[in-house]
């Protein structure tokens, strides 16, 4: 039995850290999924795939080098807020790009780790 696996390029993105790309939940039953990239030049993209070609949703202007990108929500529906981490920041997008969020933690280290519980 023979595998052939060949590569497909769909989107050119920075170089990125280990847990800075996010899957979003489908908005619909049928609706595709969408991919969330954070990249050390401080870009967020969301993009997704129509008739195999992939289409930005929205894409942040350059920043801070993201070190973390999680999801969140309110608790029992679809975790479809993205919160990034970038030096001592905190911002947060809606699925469609929108920054929502954006404060300056205390800390004089870098946030490596974040965790999203609920959101009301």
């Amino acid at each position: 039995m023979d595998l052939h696996l060949h590569r497909a390029d769909y989107v050119q993105v920075g170089v990125t850290s280990q847990k800075t790309m996010k899957l979003l939940p489908a908005s619909r039953g049928s609706a595709p999924q969408k991919v969330v990239i954070g990249d050390h030049e401080g870009v967020v993209l969301c993009f997704g795939m129509k008739k195999g070609e992939a289409v930005a949703v929205f894409k942040t202007l350059p920043g801070q080098k993201i070190a973390r990108l999680e999801l969140g929500g309110i608790l029992n529906t679809p975790q479809e807020k993205i919160f990034v981490a970038a030096g001592s920041e905190i911002r947060g997008f809606t699925k469609r790009g929108k920054q929502f969020l954006s404060f300056e933690t205390n800390l004089t280290e870098s946030i490596k780790a974040m965790y999203v519980y609920s959101l009301l």
